[in-house]
């Protein structure tokens, strides 16, 4: 007889048995990941194609305008490479610590 917490045997140790609990938690994780991807994408695009149409709006050179948003993605990028970067100093501080 199956309780409600009753967990299935899987073949893969680790794996997470279809039906469990931690099974949905990874399901809806997954989906909110796409969403949040997608989301992510969506909004890089809207924004591009937003700042090139105020370009037009105010007479600014298209060539300018793809600069300024290299330029942008560039400082983005290095502040993302900064954060990491941050990131696994820490991680390694910790890993350090942990052996001694």
């Amino acid at each position: 007889m199956k309780t409600p917490h009753h967990r299935e045997q899987t073949d893969k140790p680790g794996a997470i048995a279809p039906g469990s609990r931690a099974g949905e938690r990874a399901t809806i994780q997954r989906k909110n990941n796409n969403r949040m991807l997608r989301t992510i994408l969506l909004g890089t695009v809207a924004m591009i194609v937003g700042v090139l149409w105020l370009g037009e709006q105010y007479g600014v050179e298209r060539e300018e305008t793809l600069n300024l948003l290299a330029a942008s993605a560039g400082f983005v990028l290095t502040l993302v490479a900064a954060g990491l970067l941050g990131a696994g100093v820490i991680w390694l501080v910790r890993l350090l610590l942990r052996k001694r």
